[in-house]
């Protein structure tokens, strides 16, 4: 039975389904190829259970390597040309240099002491030198970017979202500003969500450094087909300070993580998490085409 993208191994050749668990298959592991991701910044959050999009199990899928999930082809264009405007636009205001990694040079991460954390932080304080420094408090960087507007988006046949534009190439609104609002709490108060502090905080722990920034930038419809004309000093960027204030519940979480990655993606033989939630049982149906009991 060959699977469609964006599964990339076979069902019942590379990987089976048992009591509820995705089990890898000894073939699959012992080949030369096989290979592992760690848990990143971008993946935490998900392992942790708080991405409403991403499940423990299909983040688990991706980590070992039996299914690939792309990024929609617009929003992968705003990390790449709208970012670091922004990043840029944090530097002048905060009177900081950060250094930025080339990710195919250090192969996707600066962490590779840790045998199961590592991912690349958005921007890192560096001295007169160029050489990174936390020294006077300087913080670590962290970059989002979001529409203000609810945008419309699509399943496709692979069970990937993407953002639906009009004939004229803009991206078609569901709710105006409905996006931005969920930034802010009934106060008005700009509120990060805590899938994010576990990302920034992360990467924190590992530097052992305790204080981060967030530059978070509100991007206009037009600003999705006019990539390279984003000027940052015309749109709304939030500087928001962030410090881990407790470590004890940052450890814990971390410790969890740890536990996560030797009980499910460094153990023989290899098993998912339990197959429990809606969301995963209607995903593999959709995509295995098969019944989940």
């Amino acid at each position: 039975y060959i699977i469609t993208m964006p599964f990339i191994k076979q069902l019942n050749k590379d990987f089976f389904i048992k009591n509820n668990h995705i089990e890898l298959s000894p073939e699959y592991i012992k080949d030369p190829k096989f290979s592992v991701k760690k848990i990143t910044g971008t993946t935490f959050g998900s392992v942790l259970g708080l991405n409403k999009y991403k499940t423990p199990l299909k983040t688990w899928a991706i980590m070992v390597g039996i299914y690939k999930e792309t990024m929609d082809e617009t929003l992968a264009k705003t990390g790449t040309i709208i970012e670091p405007k922004i990043r840029e636009y944090a530097q002048e205001k905060l009177n900081l240099k950060f250094k930025v990694y080339n990710p195919h040079e250090i192969k996707y991460d600066v962490f590779k002491d840790d045998k199961v954390y590592g991912g690349i932080p958005d921007g890192e304080p560096v001295d007169e030198f160029g050489n990174i420094s936390y020294s006077d408090d300087k913080p670590m960087l962290e970059v989002k970017t979001s529409s203000c507007d609810s945008l419309v988006y699509k399943q496709t046949e692979e069970n990937q979202l993407r953002m639906v534009k009009d004939e004229n190439g803009f991206p078609i609104v569901k709710v105006p500003g409905g996006k931005k609002a969920e930034w802010f709490d009934a106060d008005n108060k700009f509120i990060i969500p805590l899938e994010y502090k576990y990302q920034l905080g992360l990467y924190l722990y590992l530097r052992k450094v305790k204080k981060g920034v967030f530059a978070v930038g509100f991007l206009q419809r037009e600003d999705y087909k006019n990539m390279e004309d984003f000027d940052p000093n015309k749109r709304e960027i939030h500087l928001v300070n962030f410090s881990i204030k407790d470590p004890s519940q940052l450890e814990k979480a971390i410790e969890y993580g740890r536990e996560w990655y030797k009980k499910y993606v460094k153990s023989e033989p290899c098993i998912s998490p339990k197959i429990s939630s809606k969301e995963d049982i209607d995903w593999l149906k959709k995509e295995l085409k098969i019944e989940i009991c």
